[in-house]
């Protein structure tokens, strides 16, 4: 009664009462005919109460026609009118939306584990997960958003699926990819010649964690395609060096000494606006979705060798594995200097490297996209 005797109070001051009616307004008019409330202004508006989507969903028994302003209802987490009708909150800008898909976490993954890791979207109630592409059959983890999986092969990569969803439906799924291996563990992969390997060989990768200032990532010890793990910092051997690969190109290259593998025309030049794009990965097409080459930051972050001695001394040992010359894909440098691709280019015929010999060490962005350069993958 005192809050009804208080909002009686002020429109009674502000504007005037017809039959039961209300308006508000600067000009005394009276309220139209079809309105209770009819609220009058050309320099102010109605401000209904803001609320955010856990508290709207909070309301008890919200009476049908009930509307709030949501700040956070929107499929992109921006507010939105809400309106309560057929027993479910729907937004006023679309019918009941249901929630984009979830990101992809950071997992927890050991050699038999994986500890699935994904973020909350807009509006989600809930989330499924599911080893196939199947929402039906999915397990339904209500507002957990991690799923432990045990039992695990190691070495074995995993692809899993999740949906978010609400009283509205559900979300396209996020795939999410993990490998069952503690970092700091070898692990053997057999790969084919073909349009990503230059030739067949299996390579033992070893994995090391903890490298300064990017101590959460996993690397593999030794460039993708090396039979072994470099003896020295100028070790001008080619099964040390590994394969070399183009800039945004998934075709590998091995050089012998004499031959390059497969000797197909050189690219030159390769120009185009896009840094590395994940469909073209070597580590992530050689190795398993969960690997991925360095990011230009993460390069520049355990870059603080003083020399290539401190390189090579690392965890990562990195070495002089030479490169393949921008225009006709001959053999340059190995055992004098190497080249480290990351994912960023620096404009639409460069790209950036991690770049290493006796006189310097340093990281750029502006190589030759043309030129062939070792591939040293990281995962999270």
């Amino acid at each position: 009664m005192r809050r009804v005797a208080i909002l009686l109070f002020v429109c009674i001051i502000t504007g005037t009462m017809a039959s039961g009616q209300v308006a508000i307004s600067t000009d005394n008019s009276e309220p139209d005919n079809s309105a209770m409330l009819h609220v009058k202004s050309t320099t102010k508006g109605l401000l209904l109460p803001r609320m955010t989507f856990a508290q709207r969903n909070a309301i008890v028994n919200p009476a049908t026609g009930l509307i709030v302003i949501c700040t956070n209802c929107n499929i992109d987490g921006t507010g939105v009118a809400s309106i309560y009708l057929g027993g479910k909150w729907q937004n006023l800008a679309d019918t009941c939306q249901v929630p984009v898909a979830p990101a992809e976490g950071i997992h927890v993954q050991t050699n038999t584990q994986i500890i699935w890791k994904w973020n909350a979207p807009p509006i989600a109630t809930g989330y499924k997960w599911s080893a196939t592409n199947n929402y039906a059959t999915a397990t339904d983890m209500g507002t957990a958003t991690t799923k432990t999986e045990t039992g695990l092969t190691q070495a074995t990569n995993y692809t899993r699926y999740v949906w978010a969803y609400n009283v509205c439906g559900n979300s396209q799924p996020v795939v999410i990819y993990g490998q069952a291996l503690s970092c700091g563990t070898s692990f053997t992969r057999t790969h084919t010649a073909d349009t990503v390997s230059p030739v067949t060989k299996t390579v033992t990768y070893g994995t090391v964690t903890n490298i300064p200032d990017e101590t959460a990532k996993c690397w593999i010890t030794r460039n993708l395609g090396a039979s072994q793990q470099p003896n020295t910092v100028n070790d001008n051997t080619e099964a040390s060096a590994g394969w070399y690969w183009q800039f945004n190109r998934t075709q590998g290259y091995m050089y012998d000494g004499t031959t390059r593998t497969p000797n197909t025309v050189w690219i030159n030049p390769v120009a185009e606006d896009s840094d590395w794009q994940s469909a073209n990965d070597p580590c992530s097409l050689l190795l398993g979705s969960v690997w991925r080459l360095p990011t230009r930051t993460e390069w520049l972050n355990v870059n603080t060798w003083t020399d290539w001695n401190g390189a090579f001394n690392s965890g990562l040992q990195l070495h002089a594995a030479g490169y393949l010359n921008n225009t006709n894909g001959l053999l340059i440098g190995r055992g004098s200097q190497g080249y480290y691709w990351n994912s960023k280019q620096g404009s639409t015929e460069s790209g950036g490297a991690q770049h290493l010999s006796s006189n310097d060490i340093y990281a750029s962005l502006y190589y030759y996209k043309s030129c062939g350069f070792s591939a040293r993958c990281v995962r999270d």
